[in-house]
């Protein structure tokens, strides 16, 4: 991974997992939407990517689905194994490499939440997913929305590739963090490339819960797209 998540997520640590249990963004928008298009995962197979400090994770244990769940953060897996001990195998590694610790035709789901923005060369993460997952495998996957983060930081060309950095404030302390645009186009190019095709697009608004907790926030999202959500299967 190019841009350095394991160290921005590192040096957040506690403050992060915290602020993601009650931030918008995260709780009342994101999560929600990862749920959804995840559907029933009783019985499933899990692989789940940048599982963070493991609220998804949690999620994944409760509905019965058998999860192997990762982070490229030492912080964030040690915290999540503690949170979960033996109910979910969590371990540190970078996805941006093979995935040695599973076997091919082995994964039902693969849940991506907010991470792939973070690597630079998607195509050998889609080659390593196609290879572990079944053949009626499926990809549920949430990103930077591509027509929001140029705007954020007042980027001229949507259409260049580029890797962005910007400022995270937490509990008054600041956190560099840098990410990848990239256009939908790429984006698609990339799924087809390795055989996948977009089952579901979802541009969903925050829950209605999300109002009481920022009401500005709130509002924002349901005219301003802020992540995209995608839901992939593998071709038959």
């Amino acid at each position: 991974m190019n841009a350095e998540p394991d160290k921005n997520y590192n040096e957040m640590g506690i403050a992060y997992i915290r602020k993601s249990k009650q931030s918008v963004h995260n709780a009342y928008y994101n999560q929600p939407a990862i749920i959804s298009l995840a559907g029933d995962v009783k019985g499933k197979e899990i692989f789940e990517v940048g599982c963070g400090g493991g609220s998804l994770t949690e999620w994944l244990v409760d509905q019965g689905a058998s999860v192997t769940a990762c982070d490229i953060s030492e912080q964030m897996v040690k915290y999540t194994k503690k949170k979960l001990g033996q109910k979910a195998k969590v371990l540190i590694a970078d996805i941006s490499e093979p995935l040695n610790f599973l076997e091919s035709n082995s994964i039902d789901m693969i849940i991506a939440s907010l991470v792939l923005h973070y690597i630079n060369n998607w195509l050998p993460v889609f080659s390593e997913f196609k290879r572990i997952l079944k053949k009626d495998g499926s990809i549920v996957i949430s990103v930077h929305h591509p027509h929001a983060d140029w705007k954020w930081l007042n980027k001229t060309n949507y259409f260049k590739k580029e890797l962005y950095e910007e400022t995270w404030i937490i509990d008054g302390k600041s956190y560099p963090v840098k990410y990848y645009h990239r256009t939908l186009t790429n984006m698609f190019a990339i799924f087809r490339k390795n055989g996948f095709f977009v089952d579901v697009l979802l541009e969903p608004f925050p829950i209605p819960e999300a109002k009481e907790v920022d009401a500005r926030i709130y509002e924002s999202l349901l005219s301003n797209p802020h992540f995209l959500f995608l839901r992939l299967k593998k071709e038959v």
